[in-house]
């Protein structure tokens, strides 16, 4: 006989007469069975009889031990529990969103994407879900991946680059872009957006040197045979403003955080160039069965492409 089909398997195959197997392979006996589930020894047996001719295998034999498995049905047995174990952590999960989902989950983020969207649908889901704790932390890009890839972090957030190792995957949440901060009456303000060389005629105010952006601006200047010469560095993009405003020189952000800029004091200018163009992305870690609240997180951030990510629902 040939092998049903995967169609007909689900049509045909039932839970009850799944969870009647195994009660048969526990108690070794129909009889001792039927009684614990409370149905006649009959109706087991027709069950099992089906489960029999599905197959066109022998699932039972007796002997002086009783009613017991055979290698097949052992097989079976094994993957009976299996879909028992996983129907048990559905109907968990379930329940527990029918009451509010809870849990913890820890967020690794780079400041441009708390600053400029990220914060504010962290709140919303938040309200939606106020029996999950959020535990969120300030990085950088290459910190978040590292944070993932290490178990220190649950999802992350970074914006492209950095690199990303094997065991980490990631999703395309947002877009970003670098723009030049400027004092409102420097003589580049007039520009509908800037090149990079022009940059290089002016002071600059390095933020960071470890961050994504003062590695981009590096490679930058790298390509047009140029060396980045900061007339100042600083540690924090707030600092960096300040200096901006004060008339020290210009800095290069993210758009997220530029726009944070004290109004009529510091004016943004886009930046021309095709590196300019970021991607914000979700990161977790690859192959990593994720808790029912950190797939809750992400559903909620990327919406259709949830269906992308890896892993199951457990507790």
């Amino acid at each position: 006989m040939t092998p049903p089909s995967l169609k007909k398997t689900i049509s045909k195959l039932d839970l009850l007469s799944l969870r009647l197997f195994l009660t048969v392979c526990e108690e070794k006996s129909i009889g001792r069975a039927a009684e614990r589930e409370s149905i006649t020894p009959s109706a087991v047996t027709k069950r099992i009889q089906d489960l029999e001719y599905l197959f066109d295998v022998k699932l039972l034999y007796r002997n002086t031990k009783g009613t017991i498995p055979t290698p097949v049905g052992e097989a079976l047995a094994e993957h009976a529990r299996q879909i028992f174990q996983l129907v048990e952590g559905i109907r968990t999960d379930l329940s527990e969103f029918a009451e509010g989902a809870k849990g913890h989950v820890r967020i690794s983020a780079v400041p441009s994407a708390l600053a400029g969207f990220l914060a504010v649908e962290l709140r919303d889901f938040a309200a939606m879900y106020p029996r999950i704790d959020l535990d969120i932390r300030e990085h950088l890009s290459f910190e978040v991946v590292h944070a993932v890839s290490t178990g220190t972090a649950d999802i992350g957030v970074y914006a492209t680059p950095p690199e990303v190792p094997g065991d980490v995957d990631t999703y395309a949440y947002k877009q970003d872009e670098l723009v030049v901060v400027l004092p409102k009456d420097h003589p580049l303000v007039s520009k509908k957006s800037l090149t990079f060389a022009e940059l290089l005629t002016t002071d600059i105010v390095g933020v960071n040197e470890s961050s994504s952006v003062m590695n981009q601006l590096r490679r930058a200047a790298a390509n047009l045979n140029r060396h980045l010469v900061l007339r100042y560095q600083v540690q924090s993009n707030e600092i960096a403003r300040e200096m901006v405003a004060a008339g020290f020189g210009v800095t290069v952000l993210p758009q997220g955080l530029a726009t944070h800029a004290r109004s009529g004091q510091i004016v943004t200018v886009p930046l021309g160039e095709a590196w300019a163009k970021r991607e914000m992305r979700i990161c977790v870690r690859r192959g990593a069965v994720l808790p029912a609240q950190t797939r809750a997180m992400l559903q909620f951030l990327l919406g259709k492409r949830f269906g992308e990510l890896p892993g199951q629902i457990v507790k």
